[in-house]
């Protein structure tokens, strides 16, 4: 377990969680459902940067035979998603707090069937585009790990990363299979699960973009 500020009753709530966290993911690479305890077909599916929790909570609930592997780089925000997924008996989510630039430390080539990227830093007022998670160097990563044909779900309030995203998805061969720029009054919007961000940018009334695509490999 990493190294946390210290929180009320601390000690306590990080001992509890201690069953839904790794803290040397890579040795689960090649081998996550065995590790966690589903059938080899069982859909991998990962959340990178998961914040509180509210969106994989609400996936795994609505899919409680898929896999899900969160990741949260700030350790007191973990925590509390985690926390989130055993108050919601969530059995099929697991944490881990790391930077995900070493994914391909922690999972095999085609080993993960959907990546999930939510609101992530648009990097602008620092001008570093390589930071970004829809940078080309990040998505030749998620296509490694990502099956052929393997999905991607991207949303963010910023048109600019939106925009940006779309040309590095091409670049890096991924195929777009569907988007929105306002994804709250769209037909896609049935089957949503809303993020903590969201909730706030919603009400304000910034339109949220969305966008499916699909990893295409030579």
């Amino acid at each position: 377990m990493p190294r946390m500020r210290k929180k009320k009753n601390m000690d306590r709530r990080l001992e509890a969680c201690r069953p839904v966290f790794f803290d040397e993911p890579e040795l689960n690479r090649g081998r996550w459902r065995e590790v966690c305890g589903f059938d080899k077909c069982t859909q991998l599916m990962l959340e990178l940067g998961c914040g509180k929790g509210k969106f994989v909570v609400g996936q795994a609930k609505r899919y409680p035979d898929r896999l899900f592997v969160a990741f949260e780089k700030e350790p007191t925000v973990i925590l509390l998603a985690m926390e989130n997924a055993i108050r919601n008996n969530c059995d099929n989510i697991f944490f881990v707090c790391a930077d995900i630039a070493s994914l391909s430390e922690y999972f095999e080539t085609d080993e993960t069937d959907i990546i999930f990227i939510n609101f992530c830093d648009p990097w602008t007022r620092q001008n570093k585009p390589k930071r970004r998670l829809t940078h080309r160097s990040c998505l030749e990563v998620y296509k490694s790990i990502l099956k052929n044909n393997g999905e991607l779900f991207f949303k963010t309030d910023s048109e600019m990363l939106f925009d940006f995203s779309l040309e590095e998805l091409d670049l890096s061969g991924f195929q777009v299979l569907e988007l929105t720029r306002d994804l709250h009054h769209s037909a896609f919007n049935e089957t949503n699960i809303s993020t903590e961000f969201e909730e706030k940018y919603a009400s304000e009334n910034i339109p949220i973009k969305w966008l499916h695509a699909s990893s295409q490999k030579d």
